[in-house]
């Protein structure tokens, strides 16, 4: 028994590291994408089908990658090999100058990497369950190496060039594969929670059709489709801070200060889900999204960015450890990895697709200011659809 504690302690703190890592291989290179395609000579509508095709890309790999581990007997191999096959595919991209090269080599990574978080989720949960531990405790190891990476890559980038971000994002995701290697444990199931119930192998429209089943979980879905739809336009946030008068280096640093709010953020996130519960927890998170925002809206500048992200920081500490939770408490235990990924990666996916394109246009047209007013708006809806889900929800207890 002691034995077996410490291999799941063991555990833990290597899903820890391959989370520095792992997030610390985005830190490279994610808040600096959009200006690299800015530098490449692409407008906001390219840049818009650009994020159109990774977002269809991921809509179809993303469920079969977590039916593929919900099945496999080896599902840390599935995302070991998706995080190679992202490293090789990103240090493409960093060679290309051709739209449509661009536009191929984004689609086929995104193919190849839609379902990594999702799964790296499920590693995750798996781990913390049987060491004891939550999510946040985790979570924060990858806001750690997201704060680290950002500020490093953004000072090597200034003095180089954007392409040095692909070539760390490459090295840290082969680093993060081979760490998995190195964890052992005696259920390989993608199951979290430590449940034993057998593998069903139902059809994937089954599975989904479930979500339909669970009104918490359809109230969650619209509030989502709301604040993802709305919030889509963030993604030109780096051309808005050069826009402003912020360098590449302090891009880097704005991601820094984000990261490093999260990481002691992830244990508040923690606890205040103990106390409170997900939908609590999530309604906090979005509320913080909303404020941040209208931060921007009503006075844009750098010192703004600072307060942003310092928000940021907060409230993505809260809704990355509570959505997770609220899926995962709702949904079958053997349809997880599938539900999960259709939350995650699929429904964002299917917005993407369609406000991708709008984003870009409206960032043509008007400029990146309008797309935060339309980010708050949407934080603002989707706050209020769960409150009143919990508020609903506690009258009908009341009444039982």
């Amino acid at each position: 028994m002691k034995l077996l504690k410490n291999n799941d302690t063991r555990n833990l703190w290597l899903i820890r590291l391959y989370y520095v890592f792992y997030f610390g291989g985005m830190g490279a290179i994610s808040p600096f994408i959009t200006l690299f395609y800015v530098d490449r000579g692409l407008k906001g509508t390219q840049i818009g089908l650009i994020n159109t095709i990774v977002a269809l890309s991921c809509f179809i790999s993303a469920p079969i990658m977590g039916r593929l581990a919900d099945n496999s007997r080896r599902p840390r191999l599935i995302l070991q090999t998706a995080l190679f096959l992202s490293s090789l595919t990103y240090y493409l991209l960093s060679l290309q100058t051709v739209f449509l090269y661009m536009a191929i080599v984004v689609g086929i990574n995104a193919l190849v990497a839609g379902g990594i978080n999702p799964q790296s989720q499920i590693q995750a949960l798996n781990i913390a369950d049987k060491a004891g531990a939550l999510y946040g405790s985790i979570r924060l190891c990858g806001s750690l190496g997201y704060a680290v990476t950002a500020a490093i890559s953004g000072a090597i980038i200034q003095k180089t060039s954007l392409v040095s971000g692909f070539y760390g994002f490459a090295v840290l995701n082969i680093i993060a594969a081979l760490i998995l290697f190195l964890i052992r444990t005696s259920d390989q199931k993608t199951i979290p929670l430590a449940t034993a119930e057998k593998q069903k192998k139902e059809p994937i429209s089954k599975v989904i059709g479930a979500i339909f089943k669970n009104h918490e979980l359809v109230g969650y879905l619209v509030a989502l489709i709301i604040v993802s739809t709305a919030s889509n336009g963030i993604s030109f946030e780096s051309v808005y801070m050069r826009q402003l008068g912020a360098s590449d280096s302090v891009i880097g640093q704005m991601s820094t200060l984000g990261a490093a709010v999260e990481m002691p953020m992830m244990l508040l996130a923690d606890r205040l889900m103990r106390r409170r519960g997900a939908a609590a927890t999530q309604i906090f998170g979005w509320l913080f999204y909303f404020i941040g925002t209208l931060v921007i809206v009503i006075y844009p500048s750098v010192i703004s960015f600072v307060v942003y992200r310092v928000i940021l920081g907060l409230s993505f500490s809260l809704t990355a450890v509570s959505g997770t939770y609220y899926v995962v408490d709702r949904c079958p235990a053997q349809q997880t990895g599938t539900i999960l990924a259709f939350f995650s990666v699929t429904v964002s996916s299917i917005i993407g697709i369609i406000a991708s394109p709008i984003s870009g246009l409206i960032f043509d047209w008007v400029g990146p200011h309008w797309l935060y007013v339309i980010a708050a708006t949407g934080y603002g809806i989707g706050t209020a659809i769960i409150l009143m889900m919990v508020l609903e929800k506690k009258k009908i207890l009341n009444h039982a």
